[in-house]
């Protein structure tokens, strides 16, 4: 078999928010048929739940602790992967891939120092957001790709396409409406409302706002699959969708509870295994997408990976020993939230490190009380999906309380996370102190 074409699919801010997990007031019929005919991973989760740090990861399959995208790249955060890290499309362009960026990615401040070959950025939409680049719409991205396939019809190279969308991104940094590219509310549905929310007019229209904007991202998804159909890529092609984090609501985005890290994974693999919407129940770190992609080219997994691949599932093998558990962690200094987690099919413990006050809940999106951020969370995920019961005082929870703290030291001495050693040092800290010192010597 020659080596397959991989399509890379990325958006904002949606969690698993499609109709297939079961979010019955979203019109996503485009996903739901991908994921039908392909892989759709129920217990897929991301490393932090703000863009910058997550998408590091996923893009290196390196925690963010080590690769140095501890949070956002763009100013006042001015955060960069350390000297030397290589990105998927780096590790790819070794292995022969020809590779090309459409449209949007969040992991450098400039697009040259990620390593494509090509990009295809179709400046087309009204906003300069996040790396200060102007982004195009779900809609002209996947017309871009289209024109990509339709160019290399006679190629023998194996693509790696970075396909990044904006849509589910509110339209300002923390917006309020999700309309920049023409998306509509959409409620014709009804809209769901999580546990944790208020149900008030403002939710309901945040909400319809998202519904909407993913409504217009399916549509684009759509025109992509449809272009793999028509250019003959379909069967030669792994494609993988997934989310950076959850949405923006709160106890979700920057929060390290279910609805901030918790992601939607579509994968389409047909070289390898004829199946109709296999699911999934695994735990999965975006951290294990690269050397899950090295695995299924059957390339060894180069010795700096830090993620666990789940190749075996996608080529239906004998399954090799699932992970236990994943590893979140947040990091703000603008909001000083700092907290790291571990968290089980059944368990999760979050470790507070900064004292920032919550709203209490239910949440409102304006407005209610508030109470102090504990040091210490454990949640019962089964009897308490929602994470709105803290368990960590409960006597019964002692033992799986130690047991899942010392994993969590585990995995933070692993990477050498700078909160061991004191508050983390940001790069804007790191700059005013090196000019304190350059004075000095002068």
């Amino acid at each position: 078999m020659s080596r397959p074409n991989i399509l890379f699919l990325t958006t904002h801010d949606m969690g698993d928010w499609i109709g297939c997990y079961g979010h019955k007031t979203l019109k996503t019929p485009n996903l739901d048929i991908f994921a039908s005919e392909g892989y759709r991973f129920t217990n897929s989760f991301c490393t932090s739940p703000v863009c910058t740090p997550s998408r590091g990861a996923q893009m290196t399959g390196r925690y963010p602790q080590t690769n140095g995208l501890m949070g956002l790249i763009q100013p006042p955060y001015q955060w960069r992967f350390n000297k030397g890290e290589r990105h998927l499309s780096h590790l790819l362009s070794e292995l022969g891939y020809h590779t090309v960026l459409f449209n949007h990615q969040h992991e450098a401040s400039h697009e040259d120092a990620l390593g494509f070959q090509e990009l295809r950025l179709v400046n087309c939409g009204p906003l300069e957001l996040l790396t200060g680049e102007r982004v195009s719409t779900a809609q002209a991205t996947a017309q871009e790709f289209a024109e990509f396939l339709s160019e290399r019809k006679h190629e023998d190279t194996p693509f790696y396409a970075q396909v990044g969308f904006f849509e589910t991104h509110t339209n300002t940094p923390h917006g309020t409406k999700y309309d920049w590219s023409g998306a509509q509310p959409d409620d014709s549905q009804g809209v769901e409302i999580p546990a944790y929310m208020v149900d008030d007019e403002n939710v309901r229209n945040r909400i319809a706002g998202l519904q909407g904007a993913v409504n217009y991202l399916d549509k684009a998804f759509g025109t992509i699959l449809s272009a793999l159909e028509k250019n003959h890529c379909k069967n030669n092609t792994i494609v993988i969708f997934t989310v950076d984090h959850g949405i923006e609501l709160p106890h979700c985005k920057m929060e390290l509870y279910d609805g901030g890290i918790k992601t939607g994974l579509l994968i389409g693999a047909p070289m390898y295994s004829n199946t109709t919407g296999e699911i999934c129940e695994r735990l999965v770190s975006n951290v294990d997408l690269v050397p899950t992609i090295f695995d299924l080219l059957n390339q060894p997994i180069p010795s700096f990976i830090e993620g666990k691949s789940f190749a075996d599932v996608l080529q239906k093998k004998s399954v090799s020993s699932p992970r236990e558990a994943v590893f979140s962690m947040m990091h703000s200094h603008g909001k000083f939230i700092e907290s790291r987690c571990v968290r089980t099919l059944k368990h999760k413990l979050i470790r507070n490190f900064s004292p920032i006050r919550t709203l209490e809940t239910p949440f409102r999106l304006v407005g209610g009380t508030q109470k102090e951020r504990p040091i210490l969370e454990l949640y019962d995920l089964k009897k308490d999906p929602s994470e709105l019961t803290n368990l960590a005082d409960d006597p019964k929870y002692k033992r799986i309380r130690g047991d899942l703290d010392n994993m969590l030291l585990d995995w933070l001495t692993s990477v050498d996370d700078p909160i061991l050693h004191g508050p983390v040092k940001t790069p804007y800290y790191q700059m005013a102190i090196n000019g304190l010192f350059q004075n000095q010597l002068k």
